[in-house]
């Protein structure tokens, strides 16, 4: 069976892991990237604008719409809407697929809804339309008529939607009166996971806390610098890695930034880590939580969006209010000052993670709607937090 997987990038892996453990269970997966060519950069990474006619009206709507943010919210007017749905309706008429499965709602199937039309999903706009302010991102994206009603359309059209969260399935009940029956809870998976059980009791060394997320500031790192600073207070020899594409300098004492890096290196430092710390001011879904759970490490993160889904707070790992350096420089000193409930932490994260999480259990949950007869195994059934 031939399945169709549109997407709008690698989006943190997720695509790459979902095809490939669809294609594992027997279907034959094409992918294709609607937005590949309508990007306003000719090649991904470099300032070579592209001078498509479609690419600059996009620009142009953008900018009328969302003003100096125009750039975070290219893909969000209802112009690129319409223009990724019909590169999406010839992807389907061109590669005849028996199924669909689509990641997000920034496009449409088209007029190919003969097609069996699967959504899989990490958020809607109606969350994100609800962000509150903050210094350094961009506004929450407004409302617009035009694009809820598009939204709305591709979500009642659709034969079954997948989400990675509950939270999600609760907003496509409230915001857009899905109906919940049709909504199926798969989950996610980590992208970086141990070669071999992680261990739980690691050499003594000077304590390590680990940051990764791709944007800095929206991961809420300035706030975690300020509470790394006040957590060498009481730990000197601690350390902070930084794992992201930028870092501000100069840095406290103790940090170390390593950019972007390989899994491989990533993986050594999910080993090496004493606690993991993602402060994040906005979260789709916590992909790299997964990660640091998954090599036994207990996690601090921000009380938002699926993140309680995913961290249990007290057994797992601890949540916080976003922006409150206080409390996030606590959790974390208190992490390091008893290294014995940091251990039971860990062990907890690691066994939530193998219970309910994972790339292949997700993949098996969806075919269980893709392909009924087929579906098997006790990966079947839904994440509930």
């Amino acid at each position: 069976m031939r399945l169709l997987y549109v997407h709008y990038g690698p989006q943190s892996g997720v695509t790459d892991a979902i095809t490939s453990r669809l294609s594992a269970c027997g279907l034959e997966v094409i992918q294709h990237n609607p937005a590949r060519s309508f990007l306003y950069q000719l090649r991904q990474g470099t300032r070579i604008p592209n001078a498509r006619p479609a690419v600059i009206r996009a620009v142009l709507e953008s900018v009328r719409l969302h003003g100096a943010h125009w750039k975070s919210y290219y893909l969000h007017t209802p112009y690129a809407f319409d223009h990724l749905s019909r590169e999406a309706a010839r992807a389907i008429r061109r590669t005849a697929p028996d199924l669909v499965l689509q990641a997000g709602a920034l496009f449409g199937p088209g007029p190919y809804l003969a097609t069996p039309h699967h959504l899989y999903l990490d958020h809607t706009r109606a969350i994100a339309e609800r962000y509150p302010p903050a210094p350094g991102l961009p506004p929450a994206v407004a409302y617009q008529a035009e694009w809820r009603a598009r939204e709305r359309a591709v979500y009642r059209n659709a034969t079954a939607i997948f989400t990675m969260s509950e939270f999600v399935r609760t907003s496509l009940r409230e915001d857009y009166g899905v109906d919940p029956a049709r909504v199926h809870v798969v989950g996610a998976g980590p992208n970086v996971t141990p070669g071999r059980p992680a261990p739980l009791h690691r050499p003594a060394r000077a304590p390590l806390i680990l940051f990764v997320g791709r944007q800095f500031v929206p991961k809420g790192g300035p706030e975690l610098l300020e509470a790394f600073a006040l957590v060498r207070r009481g730990h000197a020899g601690a350390r902070l890695a930084v794992v992201s594409s930028s870092c501000p300098s100069p840095r406290p004492p103790g940090v170390e930034f390593h950019g972007l890096v390989s899994r491989e290196a990533l993986a050594r430092l999910y080993a090496e880590a004493s606690a993991f710390a993602l402060p994040t001011l906005r979260e789709a879904f916590g992909l790299s939580l997964l990660e640091a759970m998954s090599f036994g490490v207990p996690v601090v993160s921000s009380r938002i969006e699926a993140i309680p889904e995913i961290v249990s707070d007290g057994e797992s790992g601890i949540l916080v209010s976003p922006r409150d350096v206080p409390a996030l420089a606590q959790a974390l000193a208190g992490l390091l000052a008893d290294p014995a409930r940091a251990r039971l932490m860990g062990a907890a994260g690691r066994q939530r993670v193998m219970a309910r999480f994972g790339w292949e259990r997700a993949a098996r949950r969806m075919l269980a709607v893709l392909r009924p007869e087929q579906a098997a195994g006790p990966a079947r059934g839904l994440v509930t937090g």
